[in-house]
């Protein structure tokens, strides 16, 4: 896993068959298994209902940490082009900052922590980086299964 792919904020792009304002329909439906908001009229926010993280950490209701901004485009009238983009994960790179305040203070102070302890922190950020880049794509996957069911249905009931 490269470390900095994991951070930087993934984009997927995708086009369904179907013109913007049936897509618009469709996502204005309540039976999703995701959290979803228009943000202006053709860009919106996708979220997991519900993030094993961010959801206990931040104690959030309404949607978790886990999201990606999406944005419409009409390529003719019978395709539309959807783009997605999640969340970077810079900040979390502030937990590699403990590691060294901790040999600061041991140099300085002689406090004589062992060598593992300095490890700890990395270790955990790649762990928690490995989870939150399957829960983006988890999101993703979600939205995309959502989308070819509802407009496979929507095709078949007008046929």
């Amino acid at each position: 896993m490269n470390l900095l792919t994991s951070i930087k904020s993934q984009d997927e792009y995708f086009e369904v068959n179907t013109n913007i304002e049936s897509l618009k329909q469709i996502l204005n439906r309540d039976e999703k298994k995701f959290y979803f908001e228009w943000q202006t009229e053709n860009s919106f926010i996708i979220s997991l209902n519900f993030s094993f993280g961010s959801n206990l950490v931040l104690d959030i209701n309404r949607k978790s940490d886990i999201i990606a901004n999406g944005n419409l485009t009409e390529l003719n009238e019978f395709k539309t082009k959807i783009a997605l983009q999640t969340r970077s994960k810079y900040l979390l790179l502030l937990i590699l900052i403990i590691p060294l305040i901790m040999m600061a203070l041991d140099f300085s102070m002689n406090l004589g922590i062992p060598i593992p302890f300095y490890f700890i922190f990395p270790i955990c950020l790649i762990i928690v980086l490995n989870l939150t880049n399957n829960e983006d794509k988890r999101l993703i996957r979600m939205f995309k299964e959502f989308l070819n069911f509802e407009i496979n249905n929507t095709l078949q009931q007008n046929i």
